[in-house]
């Protein structure tokens, strides 16, 4: 031990340092290895976090796609089979009461045509005469086809024609006569009566248009002496100045084109008076965002006898009254148009509520 006058001479300056020296030899702390050892175990688990909440991230982006894309699809599934379980409705009752054409504020027989300027007498069976014949389900007009145009229900139809894609049979009664008819193809037509006046709306003429600028179109089935059942002006009375009943437009169809659903909404111009599906002006009903990839059309008719006195599935002899039972299966699937791993496919079957009849020549 130092004596205490040495102690006592010392500066407070060395007294200071000895004292900090002594204070920091019992310090303590991290290494630089333990240091970066924990660094490194917080950039693992942050990374771990971070791959979880990316893988997150992903899944939901990918859900809402998903969603997105099933929701388009439905919507047009939807449209599709509301619109074609109507193929073929006729009001030849006149149930709505909006069928004097006339407006002569009788409902006859001729407001189902138009005389002066209009479709002629309504003569759906074409015998020439106006009578209860012209009501009966075989001559439907929303059902049958007059010239070129094929009103009925149709797969692949051809506009210059009426001509539908063939029917396959896939099962014959016990004479070999067919009994259950197969069509396929991804463009569907077809006709009803949407306005409730019993004649088919073509509208081909704006609802402003003059009369003049609106003429009956030539040929087949407009002629005046051919009596068919069409108002091809979006009007009525075609001879009043005031348009006080609007005609719609029943010809109808949908189709693929370009990856899109393309749906008929009307002739192309007043000079056209073709009904298929390479024809007449169509607006597609899908977005832009998705591409329809697949869109098929399957149209299933079960031929039935309709005579009382036959077994329903005898072959309609002369006379019989033949009953054409049908059905529609939809088949439709696209994908996102930026990414096309989100794909989707539906599915539907539609039962057309109004059955097709015909007479056994």
């Amino acid at each position: 031990m130092p004596p205490a006058w040495r102690t006592a001479r010392q500066s407070p300056a060395t007294r200071r340092r000895r004292q900090s020296v002594g204070h920091r030899s019992r310090q303590s702390g991290v290494t630089l290895i333990s240091l970066m050892i924990g660094m490194l175990v917080g950039i693992l688990v942050l990374t771990g976090t971070l791959s979880v909440y990316l893988l997150i991230v992903k899944g939901a982006r990918e859900n809402i796609q998903q969603a997105r894309l099933n929701q388009e699809l439905r919507a047009a599934l939807e449209v599709m089979q509301q619109d074609i379980r109507r193929a073929g409705y006729w009001d030849f009752a006149d149930t709505n009461q909006d069928g004097d054409s006339n407006a002569d504020g009788v409902l006859t027989w001729s407001d189902l045509g138009v005389n002066a300027g209009g479709s002629g007498t309504f003569d759906t069976n074409g015998d020439g005469a106006t009578d209860a014949l012209d009501l009966h389900p075989v001559n439907n007009p929303f059902q049958r086809q007059y010239g070129p145009i094929n009103n009925d229900l149709c797969i692949g139809t051809d506009s210059g024609t009426g001509a539908c894609v063939a029917e396959h049979c896939t099962a014959t009664n016990a004479t070999g006569d067919c009994l259950t008819g197969i069509q396929t193809g991804s463009c569907i037509t077809y006709t009803y009566d949407l306005d409730q006046d019993g004649r088919i709306g073509v509208r081909s003429c704006d609802l402003d248009a003059a009369a003049a600028d609106c003429p009956r179109p030539a040929g087949a089935p407009f002629n005046a002496a051919n009596h068919e059942p069409y108002a091809w002006r979006p009007w009525y009375p075609p001879a009043e100045a005031d348009k006080t009943k609007a005609i719609a437009m029943e010809m109808f169809g949908y189709r693929l084109r370009g990856g899109r659903i393309d749906m008929r909404v009307g002739w192309s111009n007043s000079g056209d008076v073709s009904f298929g599906c390479d024809s007449g002006s169509w607006e597609g009903i899908t977005s832009s965002e998705i591409t329809i990839a697949h869109l098929e059309f399957t149209l299933t008719t079960l031929l039935r006898n309709a005579n009382p006195a036959k077994s329903r599935t005898d072959t309609c002899a002369t006379g019989d009254l033949c009953q054409r039972i049908r059905s529609v299966g939809i088949t439709l699937a696209g994908h996102l148009a930026q990414d096309d791993s989100t794909r989707q496919t539906l599915s539907a079957l539609v039962a057309v509520r109004n059955d097709r009849y015909l007479q056994a020549p």
